[in-house]
């Protein structure tokens, strides 16, 4: 429902964007996936508070935020940290039981799909950049670089 409304709304999405567009480091398909996770959390907000007609004020405030999120770097920080992900040196010696005993752990405070992304990040023997995670799960380069950053959150949070 929310990919309909989005694609029915384009000219909508694109005035709202408009003031921040430029100091966006998204492309366009980016701006329409954070304008569909935006009429998704609209619905469920206009769901939970029974105002389906407020859907739009809801959208465009929710839409609104992430575009000045967007603007400002406030997630394009961590894009920029995992473009290019660090992997073991094929040099080194194989992982020890209690190194492995450790990743396990930590893989536990992930998501399954967020530990699904690591493994598959681990196991390459070459770094990896963001677009090359994006194409091998089928998702857009903004959430593979979303994903690794709430997974780098979580593994850090919980080492504390």
């Amino acid at each position: 429902m929310a990919m309909q409304w989005v694609s029915a709304n384009q000219k909508l999405i694109r005035q709202i964007a408009s003031p921040y567009r430029r100091y966006m480091t998204a492309e366009n398909a980016d701006l329409l996936q954070e304008a569909t996770i935006a009429a998704f959390k609209a619905l469920l907000t206009a769901r939970k508070k029974t105002k389906p007609e407020q859907f739009v004020p809801f959208f465009r405030v929710i839409f609104k935020t992430n575009c000045i999120k967007l603007a400002s770097g406030i997630q394009t920080e961590y894009c920029f940290e995992i473009n290019n992900l660090p992997v073991h040196d094929q040099n080194e010696e194989p992982e020890d039981h209690e190194n492995s005993e450790a990743v396990e752990k930590a893989l536990k405070t992930v998501s399954k799909r967020q530990r699904e992304i690591c493994i598959w990040l681990l196991e390459q023997p070459e770094p990896v950049s963001t677009p090359e995670l994006a194409r091998e799960f089928n998702i857009s380069r903004r959430h593979a670089c979303r994903l690794i950053s709430n997974s780098i959150k979580s593994i850090a949070g919980a080492s504390r």
